[in-house]
């Protein structure tokens, strides 16, 4: 089953983008306040969710409430890749690259 967190992008059993750490960092606090964000993360999820993708994401989030509320014996596959192609298209197009030299 296909899961998103929209919180950093689409989360899966492929381990797209996920960080599936359960470990308590209680005493890495101070730390986490000093490491840089990636700005992949954020891009990507604008892009997931712009008007270019959205027909991408409505097909994908369709299809996972077929197999979830419905039982329906499908797999999710085809739209969970055609929304990353959709992008990865545009994350490839925005302004990302100029900002990493």
């Amino acid at each position: 089953l296909i899961v998103w967190d929209s919180s950093s992008g689409i989360n899966a059993e492929y381990g797209e983008d996920g960080d599936d750490d359960d470990e308590d960092d209680e005493g890495d606090e101070e730390e986490d306040e000093d490491e840089l964000k990636d700005p992949i993360v954020a891009e990507r999820k604008k892009c997931v969710d712009s008007f270019d993708c959205m027909g991408f994401k409505h097909a994908f989030n369709a299809c996972q409430n077929r197999v979830t509320n419905e039982g329906a014996k499908e797999s999710c596959t085809p739209e969970y890749f055609d929304l990353l192609e959709c992008r990865d298209k545009c994350v490839s197009q925005g302004h990302l690259f100029h900002i990493l030299k």
